[in-house]
């Protein structure tokens, strides 16, 4: 259970206010990355990125010095008890280099192996979404609060489908490779954002029905895990037990498609 800090409409409207901030900051240089390096293959960092990473984190621990962090770029840990906060200071990095309008500042918290609050700001397009354990998952746009809710697609030929898609042959992809391709060729449409935040964000709004991601990068499926599940979705890990920030990947539906797209994925996976 959630401490009362944590359960808190002020402690919430900070985690948003936290991702607004960044989302600004990231305006503020959009088409003007600054310095953009490789840090892996095909897998770039901004300037930007850790500038919005330096706000939020100094934001956090100002405020909560005794909080655990997980940063995408600086790294860290998640705390075994208590409160930990996750973050992904530009999610759709690549995007953001290029000026591709699908990017978005991720901030999650758990505590104690639950995510509790969760916002993703996507500046470029006038979104911020959010959600807290237990009391649903919004959309804040154009000065508007709106809530969020699954779409009600019944069987994965009408479904949308969205999916961390890397066409080079590493292990992992090559692992989730036959179920991807079935996926793919199963549903109706397919969407590549590039921003993991962004697809369970429109996943939560019915803009999509269904997410497979293959990654293990925390900071980006947290969101997805309460967004989705506040409006009204499923999430699991590619197994079908409960998502955690070890697991290989994430699941997430609209929840009607969940065990059609689990089998699909539990078949068309190579042993490791």
């Amino acid at each position: 259970m959630p401490s009362q800090e944590t359960r808190s409409p002020e402690f919430h409207a900070f985690v948003c206010d936290l991702a607004r901030r960044a989302g600004e900051l990231q305006m503020s240089r959009y088409e003007q990355p600054g310095e953009v390096r490789e840090k892996n293959p095909k897998d770039v960092v901004t300037e930007v990125d850790l500038l919005c990473e330096e706000l939020i984190v100094g934001a956090i621990e100002d405020r909560y010095p005794q909080d655990a962090i997980l940063s995408e770029e600086r790294g860290g840990s998640i705390a075994s008890s208590g409160r930990s906060w996750l973050i992904d200071p530009i999610d759709g990095t690549a995007n953001f280099a290029k000026a591709n309008p699908l990017f978005c500042a991720c901030v999650s918290v758990m505590e104690d192996g639950v995510v509790t609050n969760v916002a993703v700001s996507a500046p470029r397009i006038g979104d911020l979404y959010h959600a807290r354990l237990g009391e649903g998952a919004f959309r804040e746009t154009r000065g508007e609060t709106l809530p969020l809710s699954v779409g009600p697609t019944e069987s994965l030929e009408y479904a949308f489908v969205g999916a961390d898609m890397a066409l080079t042959k590493s292990k992992r992809n090559l692992r989730y490779r036959r179920a991807i391709d079935e996926i793919l060729a199963g549903c109706w449409q397919f969407r590549s954002l590039g921003s993991a935040g962004i697809r369970g964000a429109w996943l939560a709004g019915g803009y999509l029905d269904v997410s497979v991601g293959t990654h293990n990068t925390p900071w980006d499926y947290a969101p997805t895990v309460l967004l989705v599940s506040e409006a009204g979705g499923k999430t699991t890990d590619l197994t079908g037990e409960p998502w955690s920030p070890d697991s290989a990947g994430l699941l997430a539906t609209n929840g009607s498609l969940h065990a059609e797209v689990l089998d699909i994925i539990e078949r068309g996976t190579d042993p490791q």
